[in-house]
Order: structure tokens, then C-alpha cells, then sequence
């Protein structure tokens, strides 16, 4: 590794409070690990979508919560906040195959009057038998 890179990188893992680099090398391969799994879409993930939407928006919440209703065996649980007197903030936690959960969070994202979101991807960790399958 270049001289500067190590540096940055050191500098770095010492900011994020690791004891060491290798820990951080360990954290940075697992998550690569992970995006690379998540990426192909065929893994099963967690997911955490967050939008922000004007409620007043006629049938919105309406159609907000139908499309949830519809994919009520990946939603988990949701969260919804008044952030103003017309803007919501809503937070669904999803879990299933990382494919179908983006493809979720891109319907409920595109509905008119939806503002922004995001959503966040977590390989789900494997336990049990798939552990050992390993």
C-alpha cells in the first residue's frame, strides 16, 4: 500500500476509535463482502427505506399504505413522524431478498408527492445452519 493511503487510512481507524488496523481491515472485508451480496440481489437483506413526503397530497397515504399492505411479507414494522404541519417522515423496516426489497423502496419512492428517500442495505447475518454451511 502506498505510503499516503497507510497514513490516511491509519489516521482514519484511529479517528473511528479501533485499537488497531487490522480490525478495521476485518469491518472493511465483511462490508465488502456484504455490498457484493446485496449488489447481485438474490441475497436475503434487511433493509431500512426512509422518505419524506407532503401528507396533504390527495390519497397519498392512501397508497402509502396499500403498496405496504401489498408486500406485507417483507414490511417488518414502520414509523411514520410529523416533521411540519403538511411533511411526514416515514422509516419501513423491510427484510427478504435484496432484489425485491429495492424494488419496494423504488415503488414507494416514486410515488408523486414523495419528496426523497433512500434505502439502506444490510446483508441479513447468517445463523444457524447457514452458518456452519459456511
Amino acid at each position: 500500500m502506498e505510503p499516503q493511503l497507510l497514513a490516511a487510512f491509519d489516521a482514519a481507524v484511529a479517528a473511528a476509535g479501533y485499537d488497531c488496523r487490522s480490525e478495521a481491515v476485518r469491518d472493511l472485508a465483511r462490508r465488502w463482502l456484504a455490498d457484493r451480496a446485496t449488489g447481485a440481489g438474490r441475497s436475503p437483506a434487511v433493509g431500512v427505506l426512509s422518505f419524506v413526503y407532503d401528507h396533504g397530497q390527495h390519497d397519498l397515504s392512501h397508497r402509502l399504505t396499500h403498496l405496504q399492505h401489498e408486500h406485507h411479507t417483507e414490511v417488518v414494522t414502520s414509523l411514520h413522524v410529523h416533521l411540519d404541519r403538511s411533511t411526514c417522515l416515514e422509516v419501513i423496516i423491510l427484510r427478504g431478498r435484496a432484489g425485491r426489497l429495492r424494488q419496494i423502496a423504488d415503488r414507494l419512492i416514486a410515488l408523486k408527492s414523495v419528496q426523497q428517500g433512500g434505502l439502506a442495505l444490510l446483508a441479513e447475518p447468517r445463523t444457524g445452519k447457514e452458518a456452519l454451511a459456511r
